[in-house]
């Protein structure tokens, strides 16, 4: 692996790295190799502390900002802490701690570098107090204790005996060793951000405790906009996604991992190609036409999922409502935080992690074979009044007969040889395959360090026969923190990314060429070529011989961020990154051959040949600095204030260059190109600059924390918009919570853990739109590509001289007035946690509106150019989320269940009067959805005569139709059938809304089973609705004369089938083609509801026992099995021959794939 990574990342397009760059990279690897030999000396530490009625999480702070202590505690142990009052300066730890904790109902004790909190007894044993003079026989007991998820060791966890002063805790390695007073003793063992558990000692003398995590904690730290904030003090719509998460879902790419995973988020994908899925990701919905993707920043960077490594990452935080507004400009559609995985103090570990699996394709069309296409055939030769085929037809396909090569038998194509076999095209051409993923990384740290080292590599193989087809991804990272003094704290994130994807050339020919070949085809002609006839493509031969297309990407980031604590309360943050991105995109198109059965040349495809050598290179650099300032007034309030500013600026520059016409298949350098001729080398190029310069404020307040409000008011300027348009006002918002929980009413009715009310209400300015030229507010003038082997072309003009003439045309007026558009966020949410949070729901609101969206304006028919766009666009969306959860566990059986539910409607109030629609989906119209379909009302199959003369008293219907043909209702009832009636009045004629594309009701969800060492893990996900009416040819049973979907067999009108849901079939090549295409208009019977339940990943688990591991020195082992795309339970697939996922399904999509793995995760 090592020189295959060198390999990659050191090639020579490496070397333009500016070289600022080379030394920062030197500098962090020298920086960390040394700082990793430091290992920190344990001195005294004088601590300086002058509070009044502080509550003791206000006094842990202060005095984890001057020391390198962390504490261990529970809420539990520190119930009941009265307010601290001291003053006192340069004293060491220990009497700061004795002063402090002084009179309080707990004690501490110092382990290294952590001070662990715990309970002070109350009383001793009952036996002591009736019966003082009685000595107890005592009992040893030892033992470990562990994380029951990983069966790691827990340092510090807190051992007490039930109704005794006895206690202690677990040391380094987590054992612990104690006296009870007899076998009737309870051990009480109490662990932060675990549920606390109780063990009655009876006669064991070793015990091995696994403690659970406790989820949903208030005191959980939750990332958010420039730091963190404790779950309880949220104000807005927040979702977290930990890293168990994925490691629970062994997928290859964050996507995958995280779809379903977040309420409001909806990911989907359009295809199952290696490095090219297609994934789509919208947070909450449309906020507008002009793009709808959100923010994602990687370690405080804005960044994307396509390259990141799933097992790099910590944690996910979505934010969804105002939250998100203190990132100004790049905030509408939501943010995405991401945050890596760095060391923890400790000895360095090692983690491995392989995982293996095998692809099969799912969801292939099912094409009819041949003898069911020779009857399908016939009966349609029967309805178009034609007579139907012979029997010999089918006896010699049932016999399968030898070609006859003189005539054929398939009507319509009577040149064609007459072919009996039958050729499963899915089988020809698709295969299973294997994608494997593998980790590895070493972490460790010291008191004043940290640091993790980690590298992946993920090949995901492809599901063609022939060509080559596959995707690879090489990840390695370095995150690396260092505390060089007491009050400044540096991290440093350092990631180089690489993908590289093969695939054939001729693709997009050959996929929908899978389904459009006849079922008698042969792949082979009789002297071994790949047959070939007439203007059908051999889709074998397409992959193998077309050609080969290449794409590689490389991506490196550095990230330098340093916290400098100023005084007490105030910390001064500096960031700065830099990322390179670049990429090659090489297509190779080569000519070949194509012989006719008997070995003769049919034609020659791809003539000439060609090359085409794309290459761009994206400079993003960042700056940014901010202060957070904490205070504390008394014991009530707290106040929190962040300000700051960013600069972002991107450079792109890319080139393209075709030759054509090279000497054979064999070498494409453009040197080797025809140069006869300027048509036959083209060069494009382009260079952007753009820039974002932000300033962004925050103010927080708690009282008591029950009452928390948040105000954000960021300002943002962009070069996007035109001088005096780039800088938008201010977008406030503003936040409420309210801990209804923290009430003494609500405390009595001991009932809620937790019971919150949140409301948010904010502007925010969107600047990330993809119809956004880099100078739209400047009138551009459009030059043609002169072809001077085109002698039709219009802009050689002569005019008596041998010079041309080459005009301008103003095509793109200047859109001067534009500027941000403004989406307005209202959201109102409610958190309640019950039964010692074991149950946890959670509800949201939302309703957001863009007033200002940008349109293009109305211009007459006539104008000939690009309209000009201003914000005269309005786009509404509302909608809910809903989660439940609830864990437990029952001895050594653990059990949780997460139920997510969420949906998003949307509606196009205002497009400026550039309102324009047809039957169809329509992406755009006002006053309906995104993506609306309009389409008739179906009405049944003509069956008799008198429905027929009946039905063609409607003025519009085409004079072919007969019975076993569609009816469509005359809505308007005007005695037309129209398509729509006046556009400019928003009349529909007969035509009616059928829905629309987007997906509705999304749910998931999340089952985890446990038993000692074993796991399983269901993860479910699906669509309540979706409207789809399929696109392509093949998506109805009247495609000219091409093949079939099986799933229409006996599906179709005919005399012997007069109850058929669909009507009569009629091939091509006799006439009726207005009959043809009226059957099958987009109405109510074209369209499915892809409506699925999928279940999408379920893994079953084993946990090796310490008995087995110990023995080798690992620390943990794990081994699993898992199942990716199962199966799905939809109606709305044409039985089963499209993905209900994929809202645009057609021919031409290459397939989804379920898969099965092997696993092993192992810890050293």
């Amino acid at each position: 692996m090592y020189k295959k990574f060198t390999e990659l990342f050191f090639r020579r397009d490496f070397y333009a790295i500016p070289n600022l760059i080379l030394k920062m990279k030197i500098t962090c690897v020298l920086l960390f190799v040394v700082l990793l030999q430091i290992q920190a000396k344990s001195v005294a530490q004088k601590v300086n502390l002058s509070v009044k009625d502080a509550s003791l999480s206000t006094v842990i702070s202060k005095i984890k900002q001057q020391t390198d202590y962390d504490f261990i505690y529970n809420n539990e142990t520190v119930e009941g802490a009265k307010p601290i009052t001291v003053n006192a300066k340069n004293l060491d730890l220990k009497s700061m701690l004795d002063r402090c904790f002084k009179e309080q109902p707990f004690e501490y004790e110092v382990i290294n570098k952590v001070i662990v909190l715990t309970r002070k007894k109350q009383r001793p044993s009952e036996i002591e107090i009736l019966m003082p003079g009685i000595i107890v026989p005592a009992q040893k007991v030892s033992g470990t204790v562990k994380d029951a998820a990983t069966g790691e060791t827990l340092i510090g966890v807190s051992i007490g005996v039930e109704g005794t002063t006895t206690g202690t805790n677990t040391d380094n390695n987590g054992n612990f060793s104690l006296t009870v007073p007899s076998a009737a003793s309870v051990l009480v063992f109490s662990y932060l951000g675990y549920e606390t558990q109780k063990v009655t000692v009876n006669d064991q003398a070793t015990l091995d405790i696994k403690l659970v995590k406790a989820e949903n904690k208030l005191s959980d730290v939750v990332v958010v906009g420039y730091g963190t904030r404790a779950k309880g003090a949220i104000t807005g719509a927040i979702s977290t996604v930990k890293s168990d998460v994925f490691e629970s879902r062994p997928e290859n790419n964050v996507f995958d991992a995280l779809q379903g995973a977040v309420p409001g988020v909806t990911i989907t994908r359009k295809s199952g190609q290696p490095g090219n899925q297609g994934y789509n990701l919208q947070v909450r919905g449309y906020s507008s036409i002009n793009g709808n993707v959100p923010l994602v920043l990687i370690d405080g960077i804005p960044g994307d999922f396509g390259t990141l490594n799933p097992n790099d990452i910590s944690e996910i935080s979505v934010l969804k409502d105002a939250a998100a507004a203190i990132y100004g400009a790049r905030a509408a559609d939501g943010v995405i935080i991401v945050t890596t995985k760095k060391g923890k103090k400790g000895a360095p570990v090692v983690q491995y992690s392989a995982n293996v699996g095998l692809k099969t394709p799912a969801y292939l069309k099912k094409m009819m074979n041949t003898l069911q296409f020779a009857h399908f055939l016939s009966d349609g030769l029967v309805n178009a009044g034609v007579p139907g085929f012979p029997q010999s037809v089918f006896d010699n396909i049932q016999n399968n007969a030898a070609p006859d090569l003189t005539k054929g038998w398939n009507y319509g194509l009577p040149s064609y040889p007459s072919f009996y076999g039958y050729t499963d095209w899915n089988k020809v051409i698709y295969k299973n395959s294997i994608q494997q993923l593998h980790n590895i990384s070493v972490s460790g740290g010291g008191d004043n360090n940290n640091y993790l080292i980690s590298a992946g590599y993920n090949r995901d193989n492809g599901s063609f026969n022939y060509g080559v087809n596959y995707s690879d991804r090489y990840n390695l990272r370095l995150n690396y923190d260092i505390r060089p003094f007491k009050n400044l704290s540096v991290e440093t994130r350092t990631s180089l990314e690489k993908t590289e994807t093969k695939d054939p050339t001729m693709i997009g020919n050959a996929l929908p060429n899978v389904v459009r070949q006849f079922p008698y085809a042969p792949v082979y002609n009789q002297v071994g070529e790949f047959y070939g006839y007439q203007g059908y493509e051999n889709p074998a031969q397409s992959l193998s011989e077309g050609g080969e297309h290449t794409f590689d990407f490389s991506r490196i980031n550095t990230n330098f961020k340093a916290d400098y604590h100023v005084i007490d309360g105030l910390t001064l943050t500096g960031q700065a990154a830099i990322r390179l991105d670049f990429s090659d995109d090489n297509a190779i198109t080569k000519t070949f051959t194509r012989y006719n059965y008997v070995g003769a040349v049919q034609d020659i495809r791809n003539t000439p040949n060609s090359a085409t050598y794309k290459n761009s290179q994206t400079n993003y650099r960042l700056y940014q600095v901010y202060a957070d300032y904490n205070k504390q007034f008394g014991s009530d309030h707290k106040i929190n204030l962040t300000v700051g500013t960013s600069l972002e600026q991107t450079n792109d520059k890319g080139q393209s260059v075709t030759g054509y016409n090279f000497p054979g298949n064999q070498i494409f350098t453009l040197n080797l190109a025809d140069k006869t001729s300027a048509a036959f080398i083209n060069y494009t190029g382009n260079l952007s600059d753009e820039t974002l310069n932000s300033y962004f404020g925050r103010f927080s307040y708690s009282y008591k924390e029950k009452l928390i409000i948040d105000v954000t008011g960021p300002a943002d300027g962009s070069s996007k918009f035109s001088p005096d348009k780039r800088w938008s006002s201010l977008f406030p918002s503003v936040a409420l919570a309210y801990n209804l929980s923290s009430e003494n009413f609500i405390k009595k009715l001991d009932f809620f853990d937790q019971l919150k009310i949140r409301a948010s209400w904010g502007k925010m300015g969107n600047q990330d739109i993809t119809s956004l030229g880099l100078f739209d507010y400047i009138p551009l003038i459009t030059v043609p590509t002169l072809n001077p082997n085109n002698n039709n072309n219009p802009y050689i003009y002569p005019l008596g001289s041998p010079n041309v003439s080459v005009p301008g045309a103003a095509a793109n007026p200047a859109s001067a007035n534009r500027t941000w558009e403004t989406i307005e966020n209202k959201n109102i949410g409610l958190d309640v946690q019950i039964l010692r949070s074991r149950l946890t729901f959670s509800f949201d609101y939302f309703n957001k509106t863009n007033n200002d969206m940008l349109v293009n304006i109305a211009v007459p028919a006539t104008y000939g150019g690009t309209a000009p766009t201003s914000n005269q666009g309005k786009l509404a969306t509302k909608g809910f989320e809903t989660t439940i959860n609830w864990k437990d566990h029952i001895n050594d059986f653990r059990y949780s269940i997460a139920v997510q539910l969420s949906d998003n409607t949307n509606k196009l109030v205002a497009l400026a009067n550039t309102d324009s629609y047809s039957e169809g989906k329509n992406q755009f119209r006002q006053g309906y959805p995104i993506n609306s379909y309009f389409g008739y009302v179906y009405d049944g199959i003509i069956k008799t005569q008198a429905q027929l003369d009946n039905y063609k008293k409607l003025q519009g219907v085409p004079a072919h139709v007969a019975i076993g043909d569609v009816m469509y209702k005359d809505v308007d009832g005007d005695g037309k059938l129209t398509e729509f009636g006046d556009k400019s009045k928003g009349l529909n004629g007969d035509m009616v809304y059928l829905g629309n594309a987007n997906p509705r009701y999304t749910y998931s969800s999340n089952i985890n089973l446990g038993y000692k060492q074993f796991d399983l893990s269901i993860f479910i996900q699906g669509v309540g609705k979706r409207n789809i009416q399929y696109g392509g040819p093949l998506a109805t049973p009247n495609a000219f004369f091409w093949p079939t979907l099986a799933y229409y067999y006996n599906k179709t009108y005919s005399a012997a089938n007069p109850n058929a849901q669909y009507p009569r079939y009629l091939p091509g090549s006799v006439g009726f083609d207005d009959v043809r295409g009226y059957d099958y208009h987009t109405s109510s019977l074209t369209m499915q509801n892809d409506a699925y339940l999928r279940f999408k990943v379920i893994t079953l688990s084993y946990t090796l026992p310490a008995s087995v591991i110990n023995a080798v020195k690992i620390k943990s082992a794990r081994i699993y099995f898992s199942g990716q795309d199962l199966f799905t339970i939809s109606k709305g697939t044409l039985g089963g021959n499209y993905d209900p996922e994929d809202g645009n399904m057609d021919e031409s999509t290459y397939p989804f794939n379920k898969v099965y793995s092997l696993g092993l995760d192992i810890k050293f």
